[in-house]
């Protein structure tokens, strides 16, 4: 399980009915309060990502107690209705999506904003948690610096809820007129049940895009609204010592799931019903009157007050998290972000008092739904234009580089050649690929969709060249191998051969149980199936060579630390054993130096200075158990090649050599500087095939 995006959006509901509640004013307070900690001091509540879960608890009682008491029956009150949200929600998220644009602009790495823009973009269009959910099962992605946007995943959910919701309701309404209230209460019971189950299947089978998922969350909505469902019929307990006790337990189970959990923990899930069902019980319980109730918390004046301001609180928190570090070009201090939480704070009201309540208030907007619907649109496309914008400029200027560096490879001092030739200074005399460029700058492999990726059950092979070659080659591993290819499919087709692929992402190909943590077992279990298919097919496939790397990343399982190095070594032996008395020669490549930092990020934010980015070699220089096998194999079937000397100087290895950025992130290599090793993997290849 990834750790845990930022926490949803209060929901800004519109008011109910009767009169204003100061416990869900204060349990609003109490999630965005979580939340604030949890992002500013990680290691202060380790499972404070939980209010993502209360307020979409609130958000389904709210909403739905104000569509049971005014249910749609048609498309103009279903009009209104959205026209309402509009003016609610979209004027203070699209002044801090111009607020994070613009500070992104002056602050962040030029590397990022590609990124930035996209996520903007979906955030408009409230999509950000597909997007965030396609990203979230890409290993490579899991090292990538957080957008200041990403919060917006959660908003995304809610407002996708507040599109379905009140059709739901309404068809629903229109099937049942007879009982429309029993049909209404059964379909939201079903949509809920539906939902919690996809939600536990799926953050078993794939946790990490299970989180973002609209179908995985709508039960926790859900769960609200079978509450007013509840409500609205009149089903409450009286006695107020019954609800003294509800609130006070739900209390405790909010509390008790931001110190128990932590990003190892499955969600959501079944994990997620502590702090939903907790808020269940608090906004059930009723407790503003009712004496010894948690009112005696809820109903304070700080409580009310950071409840009401709770929606552009948790707008502004997340940006001022991610940018303030860029800014400040360090780390913030822990005085330091007691100013910039009271910043946060002050920021939200003003945004209430001059964005948010005018725009909810204008008789202009509330009189015309054609003005607030142009509003959404006028947002989207802005937004949404200004993300594609920047998204396609950045293309258009890494098509060109690219273009440009065709005719330097090869080219003395450029890429590796620099440290093949011993050229000074290592880094070069100009940076020849652009942080942006090279953040972006993998190989093929990734659009081809050439992995296995988690839950590992898919078996993929990529092949390029001709059918009927003389010369079959295959590539082995994890991403490791794979950013080799763009040195190594050129020597291949050269040579009038065929190169076939068989990668994975985290897993690598040993015959020991690997550990991906809490709760994990199957993916234990599909990755030792996958290695096996693997090595069965590259043995059986009749190839001249396979080509074999990795970056051992995951741990072996149930091993003390002390004994994984000797266990990884002999596993490795018994891989390549496989291959060899299969009649398979084997390049073994040692795995790259890593990068100290992202290395495009660490070269924009050192413009001018690439030295600055180096990497002390004893540091860069990870252990590698499969370059140890091969270098104690005896088969004579087994070439070891260790590029080590094409990032690295006697003290230093380089993120930029030969002004090309080695890295497109902390340690897999860019297109451009892979192609510049083309005459070392052909050596190698000259080894193995004698």
């Amino acid at each position: 399980m990834p750790t845990p995006a930022p926490a949803s959006a209060p929901p800004a509901t519109p008011a109910p009915p009767t009169a204003v509640r100061s416990d869900i004013q204060g349990l609003r307070a109490v999630a965005v309060l979580v939340v604030l900690v949890y992002h500013f001091w990680p290691g202060g509540l380790t499972g404070g990502y939980v209010g993502v879960d209360v307020f979409f608890v609130i958000s389904g009682f709210l909403i739905s107690s104000h569509l049971l008491t005014r249910p749609p029956s048609g498309p103009r009150d279903l009009a209104v209705f959205w026209a309402r949200r509009v003016r609610r929600l979209l004027p203070a998220a699209s002044v801090v999506l111009l607020a994070t644009l613009l500070a992104s602009l002056a602050w962040m790495p030029s590397s990022l904003l590609p990124g930035v823009a996209r996520e903007i973009g979906a955030s408009a269009l409230s999509l950000e948690n597909w997007a965030l959910a396609g990203s979230a099962t890409d290993y490579l992605a899991a090292e990538n610096a957080p957008s200041p946007v990403q919060h917006y995943w959660s908003l995304s959910v809610e407002e996708q809820f507040y599109v379905l919701w009140p059709v739901l309701l309404a068809v629903l309404g229109l099937v049942g007129r007879r009982r429309p209230l029993l049909w209404r209460a059964s379909g939201l019971l079903v949509v809920t049940a539906a939902s919690f189950v996809a939600s536990v299947v799926l953050t078993s089978a794939d946790p990490a895009g299970a989180y973002f998922v609209t179908h995985t969350r709508i039960w926790e909505l859900g769960l609200g609204s079978l509450l007013a469902v509840a409500a609205h019929r009149g089903w409450r307990v009286r006695a107020a010592l019954p609800r003294a006790v509800a609130g006070w337990l739900g209390l405790a189970m909010v509390a008790a799931a931001t110190v128990l959990f932590s990003g190892a923990t499955d969600f959501p899930g079944y994990a997620a019903l502590l702090p939903t069902v907790g808020a269940v019980l608090v906004i059930a319980a009723a407790g503003d009157d009712v004496p010894g109730s948690p009112r005696l918390l809820l109903s304070r004046r700080p409580a009310q007050v950071l409840g009401d301001l709770s929606y552009s609180v948790y707008l502004w928190h997340w940006p001022v998290v991610v940018i303030a570090p860029y800014a400040l070009g360090r780390e913030l201090s822990w005085v330091e972000k007691l100013f910039a939480v009271t910043a946060v704070v002050l920021l939200a009201a003003l945004t209430k008092r001059f964005v948010e309540d005018p725009a909810r208030r204008s008789p202009r907007l509330v009189g015309s739904l054609r003005l607030s619907f142009a509003l959404a649109a006028a947002s989207a496309v802005l937004f949404a234009g200004v993300g594609v914008g920047v998204v396609v400029r950045a293309d258009e200027a890494r098509a060109a580089e690219a273009r440009s560096l065709a005719g330097a490879i090869g080219d003395d001092c450029v890429g590796a050649a620099a440290l093949r030739q011993g050229c000074t200074p290592v880094e070069g005399d100009r940076l020849l690929s652009s942080p942006a460029s090279a953040a972006a700058d993998r190989s093929r492999l990734y659009a081809d969709d050439c992995w296995s990726n988690r839950p590992y059950t898919r078996h993929r092979v990529c092949s390029y060249g001709p059918e009927a070659a003389d010369l079959r080659v295959a590539l082995l591993g994890n991403s490791h191998a794979g950013h080799w290819e763009p040195a190594l499919s050129p020597e291949v087709l050269a040579r009038g051969g065929r190169l076939d692929t068989y990668l994975v992402s985290e897993c690598y190909p040993v015959d020991v149980p690997l550990d991906f943590g809490p709760g994990t077992d199957r993916l234990t279990t599909t990755c030792r199936q996958w290695t096996d298919w693997a090595l069965d097919a590259v043995a059986r496939g009749g190839y001249d060579v396979v080509v074999l790397s990795n970056r051992t990343f995951r741990p072996p399982r149930d091993v003390p630390e002390d004994r994984r190095q000797p266990v990884l070594e002999a596993a490795y032996a018994r891989t390549l054993a496989r291959l060899t008395d299969a009649g398979v020669r084997v390049v073994v490549v040692r795995d790259v130096p890593s990068a100290v930092d992202n290395g495009p990020d660490c070269v924009a934010q050192r413009e001018g200075d690439p030295a600055a980015c180096a990497n002390p070699r004893a540091e860069a220089l990870e252990p590698d158990p499969l370059a140890v096998s091969a270098g104690r194999d005896t088969s004579q079937d087994v070439t070891l090649l260790d590029p080590t000397d094409r990032f690295c100087d006697a003290e230093r290895c380089h993120v930029v050599v030969g002004g090309l950025i080695a890295y497109f992130d902390h340690g897999h290599m860019t297109t451009a500087f892979a192609r510049t090793l083309r005459p070392e993997v052909a050596a190698a290849l000259d080894r193995a095939l004698g």
